[in-house]
Parts: C-alpha cells; structure tokens; sequence
C-alpha cells in the first residue's frame, strides 16, 4: 500500500499574491473591524483572533512557509503526525502529499468605488515563481530555532527526512490572457507532462530555480476559478471561448487534473460570480469533453438562506455529476471544522451506498490552508479532527486521503 496522506486542497502565499479587494471579502468584510479592534482592544474576539492568525501565517516570507508549516507540525500540539507518521485504523502514512493551488489574482481593469479605483492587474508569474522558490528551499533546508528564542530561528540545511512532497497547481483565468497566449502558457508548463509521479519527483529534484526553465513535469494540474470573472462554459461569440475549450481539450488529451473553484465563498470580484461558479456549467463542459479529469472543490457548499436555512442544490449538483461521469471528483476542503460536518458527511455517504462505493470513491481530503484559518486555529487541528473522527469509517477515511486523490493527481 501508498503510505501517503495527499492533501489536495492547499494555499501558499503571502499577502502581496491576492488582489487585497477580493481578499477584504474572502475575510467576510471583517477587516476593517480587525484594524481597529486591534488597536482599541486588548482581548480582540474570536473572529478577529483567527484573522491575526491568519494574516501573520501571510506575513511570513513566501520561501519559508513550507519550512514553517512543517516544524509546527512536528512541534506544537495537537501533533497529527507524531514521529513523522500519521495513524488512521491500522493505516499509517509517512509522507504528506500538498497540491499548493496557484489562484490566478490578475484580474484586469478592476473598478472600485473609491478614488483610486481601478488595478492594472497582478500577474501570476510572479505568485508561481514565489511558490515554486518555496518548494524548492523547503526540500534542502528546516527551520532550527536558536537556543531560548524560536523567533529566531534560523534555517538550516536538512538533515532530517522530508514530511512533505510538494506539486502545486498552476493557476489559469483565461479571461486575462490575449487570444493564443493562454495556450503559448500551457504548452510551455505541460507540453512533456505524463502524468506520472516518478516523473514529477524528478522534475523537482532537477529544477535549477529559473521560470523559463520550467520542466514539463514540475506542475501536477491547474487551478480555475470562476468567481474572478471567467465563465467555464461562455456564449460562442465570446472572445475567450475557443482558447478555453481548446484548454479542456488539453487537458482531457493529456489527463491532465483541474480543480475548479466551486462554492459560493470565496475571493470574488465578478458581479456574475454566482453564475460562473453553479456547478449546473460543468455539465455543460462534461457534455463536450466527457472524459476532462476535474476536482468540483468545497462540494458545492453554499451559503444558509436568511444565515438560517442550508441550501443543498450546488452539492446536489456536484453529486449528479459525480455520479454521471468516471473523472469527476470533489473535495472537502474548507469545510471539515468539527464533528457536525463529518456527521452529516457520514449520512449522505449511507444514503449513497452502492456496490461500487460511486461516491465515496471520488471524494477528496483538502485542507483550503491557509484561508481556512478563519474557522480553525491551525492546520495541525484541521488534520487532527480527520484523523479522529469516528463519524465516518476508516476505509472511507483511507479512499479520502490516499487512494482517491491518488487516482485523481497520476496516471
């Protein structure tokens, strides 16, 4: 058996990666209540603790946050993988597999009511050589903290064994690309791509360090997302349309895995947001390219009508599709703060069952670290309450975190 936990579902970045609009939002509109309670209250509240801990995990340097992330696990309670290891039944894991998500922020011509009000764009180049710069120090160096101050600390060449294997995703919105250079992009990150994690592995233990040299293994798949104004599905007149389907030509072609934005949460700054996001589109897409390798991520969650009432129709959606096509998957990323969620994922699996497992075979362990900082504390709680729960069995938790992300990243 694989003994690797994959965490499919993750975020490396700091705060100069995000457009700060749609980051404002993503945060629930709360930081302008975190700025001032943070200079008037000595105890702020819950809320604008969690988002202190979120900004300062953002204010750290891009290069060492895989470094960072992994000492706190190794070293602060609660300790999901003591030793190294991650026990589930009598499963256990030696390696942790991330897929940092590259969100592609450089939406265009932004107009903001304010007066200055407008953004000329935020190039994703630099957000991927960031993250590919972070990877690449994180296997050669760990973070030593020096006698009596762990502030201090210093980094150090590695001596110890790897928690991590790292493959981001490329982060792709066609609306910010000019006819054909979206595929120039593609063709340039994925042209010798198979899809094969040995071939990934060594990529990576080979990569010099330079963007215009990027191997055609070093990226595992790409990341969509809707809500930053690109349509999955447009009318056929628009312009974007004939390079986006000959993008999921692409990838179908070659197998190559997309995870899709797919809640109504989220950085946002489409007026239309909702409507490029319904899952109700993929269907659309599914039609024409029916064997596209997808990852419908946050299984649909959807706000509660009135904050009261739970919507289901996305999720409901997500299923159908799930259901209709053999490459269709979801995650659970962003949403497993506590044993409720697990309660109600435990029963919508039982009303599911089949002979062949259909949708507990395409469901998908995903963190969303480090945005999911607004619910939870750390990551290290984040992957404790998956590894604890008793909600849902230990056969289901092993397809989650191994075998079905495993299906889903390698041929």
């Amino acid at each position: 058996m694989d003994t690797t936990f994959f965490d499919i579902h993750m975020h490396a970045m700091d705060l100069s990666h995000p457009n700060l609009r749609s980051f404002i939002g993503r945060i629930h509109r709360l930081a302008p209540k975190l700025i001032k309670k943070t200079f008037e209250a000595p105890s702020p509240g819950k809320a604008e603790e969690r988002i202190i801990n979120l900004l300062t995990v953002m204010e750290n340097n891009i290069e060492d946050f895989f470094i960072l992330l992994e000492y706190f696990l190794r070293s602060k309670a609660p300790v999901p993988a003591p030793g190294g290891f991650i026990s589930i039944g009598d499963k256990r894991f030696d390696t942790i597999l991330l897929t940092p998500l590259i969100i592609d922020f450089g939406y265009k011509n932004i107009k903001y009511d304010a007066f200055y009000n407008m953004a000329l764009g935020k190039p994703v180049v630099e957000q991927t050589i960031d993250v590919l710069n972070a990877i690449r120090k994180y296997y050669t160096h760990e973070f030593v903290p020096k006698p009596g101050n762990r502030q201090e600390g210093t980094a150090e060449i590695r001596k110890s064994r790897c928690l991590f294997e790292i493959y981001p995703f490329l982060g792709i919105n066609p609306v910010n690309y000019e006819p054909g250079k979206m595929m120039e992009v593609l063709h340039s990150c994925f042209d010798g791509y198979t899809g094969r994690r040995d071939d990934l592995r060594r990529a990576w233990e080979h990569f010099p360090g330079a963007v215009d040299e990027v191997p055609g293994n070093l990226f595992a798949g790409i990341k969509l997302y809707p809500p930053l104004g690109f349509d999955p599905w447009p009318d056929k007149k628009s312009a974007e349309c004939h390079d986006l389907y000959q993008l999921y030509r692409f990838c179908q072609c070659k197998q190559i895995p997309i995870t899709a934005h797919c809640s109504d949460l989220g950085f946002t700054v489409a007026k239309d947001a909702d409507a490029y996001t319904d899952p109700q589109k993929w269907h659309s897409v599914l039609g024409q390219y029916p064997e596209l390798k997808l990852n419908l991520a946050h299984f649909g969650d959807q706000r509660n009508r009135a904050w009261l009432i739970p919507r289901r129709e996305w999720r409901e959606a997500v299923i159908d599709i799930i259901l209709s096509h053999d490459t269709v998957y979801t995650d659970i990323s962003c949403l497993a703060f506590d044993e409720g969620f697990y309660k109600g994922l435990g029963r919508l699996l039982k009303n599911h069952e089949n002979p062949q497992d259909r949708l507990s075979r395409r469901i998908l362990f995903g963190s969303d670290f480090m945005i999911h900082l607004m619910w939870a504390n750390s990551y290290n709680e984040y992957l404790d309450r998956f590894i604890k729960t008793n909600r849902i069995h230990v056969k289901e938790k092993v397809l989650f975190c191994n075998e079905n992300p495993r299906t889903f990243l390698f041929h």
